[in-house]
């Protein structure tokens, strides 16, 4: 199965990875029936306006969702994400914030047509950032992000038979493809 990343709201400005590059790719690959990873039915039909690539992926495509426990996660996102109570967790916040703002000014420049997206030098970049976060903030990590991509991974391989390919946020990619979807 064709693991795809998605970057979101980040598409727009993303030069050879717009929301139309995607499409085109997607198109390019033959794949007919995609599954979301990072946001259920629900939340899509809610809040349409902050998955414009899912508005655009369902005029070329099926598309459909994980079928768990999305309220859940969402909960426990809320509650394991670092807070600012104190000194430490705010310089822990500070220290992830300048990371991804690094990530994302080296990324704008890698990013430069679907394949540098997809790539191992994008997944390298998020898989050790995901190893940092767990450093600083392994709730998060143990009991949030982790359960979270378990459970959608093992929703696909349980229905992979129905899906040509995983369209995953661009941060979470390397976790599928390592499980080998």
């Amino acid at each position: 199965m064709i693991i795809i990343s998605t970057l979101g709201k980040m598409h727009e400005n993303t030069i050879g990875y717009g929301y139309e590059d995607l499409i085109t790719y997607l198109g390019e690959l033959k794949v007919k029936n995609l599954i979301i990873t990072y946001t259920s039915r629900h939340n899509y039909n809610m809040k349409q306006d902050e998955f414009r690539e899912i508005k655009l992926l369902e005029n070329s495509f099926n598309v459909f969702f994980p079928e768990i426990d999305y309220d859940k996660y969402n909960e426990l996102l809320t509650r394991y994400s670092l807070e600012t109570h104190n000194a430490e967790e705010v310089t822990k916040k500070n220290i992830v914030d300048i990371i991804e703002t690094v990530i994302n000014s080296y990324l704008k420049g890698y990013w430069k047509s679907p394949e540098t997206v997809n790539s191992e030098v994008t997944d390298s970049i998020y898989r050790v950032k995901n190893k940092f976060i767990q450093s600083v903030n392994p709730e998060y990590i143990e009991k949030y992000w982790l359960p979270f991509h378990t459970d959608v991974y093992n929703y696909i391989e349980k229905n992979k038979s129905n899906y040509d390919a995983v369209i995953s946020d661009v941060e979470s990619a390397f976790f599928y493809k390592e499980e080998k979807l």
